[in-house]
This record gives structure tokens, sequence and C-alpha cells, in this order.
């Protein structure tokens, strides 16, 4: 079985998510793709040789560094219909790398801004339309990796008249968890080979702990232990975010269910994020730094270097279905002295009562369990 083909390593990229959020305090993230970055890692994990960062490297990717190249290789070999990967790497033109970049990134010349920028909107689908590094003298060396997703409802979604959408199928039912006690969720049926999980747990529930409780439900969904109409042993009862009722209602005779079925609607809020996150300081981000730096001359790490990883994200949750996307970079950069500068600014806090978490699964071939972008969503439509 290869690398790719092992349900340990998608188990691995949703353990790295987990991670990189607690790490970086992402929890309430409104977008953020952890595949994005452990796919630019590990993409390049065999430039790192050093032990220890090599040792740092594989904790954080949570496989071997050559597993991992293997595993990215193998990803873009067979894509998924529904998803849009893609590896992009460029060198300042006056230097000569002393060895490749290893694994399956192209390198090129170091471009201007406006083809870098062009770059993130054809591997996006033009739904991240700005690079997220600025490049300039300084820029030894960029590598970048984007993903894109647009899975459709299979029936559009329709609205009541406060504007949630109303789900009527797909999977929708009760889950124990150990770390936040019995969720809901919700997931509208598509034919892309992505499932769209909405979460929603009790009231003061924390973030992580709800995100904790994600990881429990996709590993039920992915064991195929998870059908509609799920819920603890018991009584079906009111709860946090559901009510049982027992009503009489009017049906189209050959549509209409029998006597005492249960009917189940999910009212889910349309949404839309953008976010922009650092992510230098994320697991692994340094050691694969330190690892490509190699690569370059000596002369141009005379002074040091500079390492920066910024991710450029974007979702939206529609009537029609959901669209994501992220470009993730990595920039190795000639150290100089830092610069300051000040800003007036207009700090707006917002309060939701109930947020929730949204994650996008892949689902068949090579991609199979891997958790392409995950959300905390707090706002309506």
């Amino acid at each position: 079985m290869t690398p790719a083909l092992d349900a340990s390593t998608a188990a691995a990229q949703r353990d790295h998510a987990a991670r990189l959020r607690e790490r970086l305090g992402l929890a309430e993230a409104p977008i953020l793709s952890a595949t994005g970055l452990w796919l630019l890692l590990a993409a390049v994990a065999e430039s790192v040789t050093d032990p220890a960062d090599r040792r740092a490297l594989e904790d954080a990717l949570g496989v071997p560094a050559v597993d991992a190249t293997a595993t990215v290789g193998a990803l873009l070999a067979d894509p998924h219909p529904a998803v849009g990967a893609a590896l992009g790497g460029w060198v300042r033109p006056d230097l000569t790398l002393r060895a490749p970049v290893p694994g399956p990134v192209p390198v090129g010349p170091l471009p201007g801004q406006a083809a870098l920028d062009a770059w993130a909107r054809e591997h996006t689908r033009g739904l991240i339309p700005t690079f997220p590094a600025q490049v300039d003298a300084r820029t030894l060396l960029l590598l970048a990796s984007a993903l894109v997703t647009e899975p459709r409802w299979r029936a559009r979604l329709q609205a009541d008249r406060d504007g949630r959408l109303l789900l009527d199928d797909g999977l929708q039912a009760l889950v124990a968890t150990e770390a936040a006690g019995v969720v809901a969720l919700a997931c509208p049926p598509t034919d892309d080979g992505i499932d769209v999980l909405s979460v929603i747990a009790a009231p003061g529930v924390a973030a992580a702990d709800v995100w904790r409780a994600v990881d429990e439900v996709v590993a039920h969904r992915l064991g195929g232990g998870l059908a509609a109409g799920d819920r603890p042993s018991g009584p079906l009862a009111d709860g946090h975010a559901w009510r049982v009722r027992e009503v009489v209602e009017s049906f189209v005779a050959r549509q209409a269910p029998q006597d005492g079925a249960e009917l189940w609607t999910s009212r889910l809020p349309a949404w839309k994020a953008d976010a922009r996150h650092d992510l230098s300081a994320a697991p692994g981000v340094a050691e694969v730094g330190r690892g490509v730096a190699g690569l370059l001359p000596p002369e141009a790490l005379r002074e040091g270097i500079d390492l920066e990883c910024v991710q450029a994200a974007t979702a939206t949750y529609d009537t029609d279905g959901f669209r994501a996307a992220a470009v993730t970079a990595l920039s190795v950069r000639a150290a100089g002295m830092p610069s300051y500068v000040e800003r007036r600014v207009r700090r707006v806090e917002l309060a939701f009562d109930r947020p929730h978490a949204v994650v996008a699964v892949a689902r068949g071939g090579a991609w199979d369990g891997v958790p392409l972008f995950h959300a905390w969503v707090t706002m309506t439509a």
C-alpha cells in the first residue's frame, strides 16, 4: 500500500491540523487549510538533513520524511476530481541552487508580484486573487502550495424566512463524543466526493473541545459508523441544538412518509469568510525553512536568513454548495534589520451566541480522509 493510500496518513494530517490550531491559537479561525501547509512542508521534507530538525519535522508531519514526500507525489499523480492542488517554487534569478529542491516542486526564476498573483488566481480558480507573500530584493527562495475545492449540493438548498438554509436530507445525526458530549451533525449530500460536515456542540463548550469532537465525528464517518438519523440510545428528547415534537402535516400523497416516520431538518447559516494567517511558528516550518535554505549558495546566506510562512484562505457556504481555497507561501529571505510602522486602526469585536465548526473532508482514492479546510463559523447570512 502506498503512503498516500494508507488511512494513517490522513489521520496524521488531521492530527497535524489539531496541533496547528493549538500551537497558533487558531481554533476560532474563520477559515484555515492545515492541509495546504502540510502539503507544502511534506513536499520538500527530504531537504531537511539535520538530524534534530528531521526528527522535529517528522513529528510535526506524523510520518517519515521520505513517506511524506512520496505521499504528496502520489496525491498529485492521482488527483481528486473535486480538489485542485498545485505546488510552486521560485529562486532569485541571480542565484544557483547547490542541489535541486527535492520532491515534486517545480522551481523556476523568481518572478514579479503580478506573476505570483496570476499563479494564485490560476490555481485557486480565481478565489484567491493575490499571492499572500510579498517579494522584494531580499527574497532568496519562495515555495507555495495552492488548494481549492468547490463541491455542489446535490439539490439546491432552500432558505427559510430568516435566511437560514434548510437541509431535509443528507447526513443529519446526533453523535455522542468524548470531547464535547452529544453534538449535532449536518452534511448536505453532494456527488463530488467531498463531505462538508457542520458540527455544533452545547453552549459553553470550548472551541478546542469542539474540534476534538469534530475529529471523532470524522473518524466515525470514515469508518462507516454514521448514518442519517443516528442518535445516542434512549428516548429522543429536546437538546441544546435540537427539539423534538409531534405534529400533523399535509404531504403530497405520492411523496408522503409513513405514519410515525421521523423527519429531520437542519437550519444552517449561509456564510463567507476570508482570512490571512501567519504560520511562521507552525510546527515544521522552521525546520523546512532551514533545510531548503541549505540548498542556496553560501554567499546568499552570509547575513543569515529570515523565514516567513503565510496563508490566504477563503470560503463560502451557501444555497448551491461550498467553495474554499487557500494559498500557503514559505519565503526564505536574507536577514535585514526589522522595520516597524505605526497605523491607526479600528478594532471591531463581534460576539455571536452559537458558533460552530465546519470541516471539508475528501472521500475516495488517494485523497480519502484528507481534511481539506476547517472553518469556525461565527456569522450568519
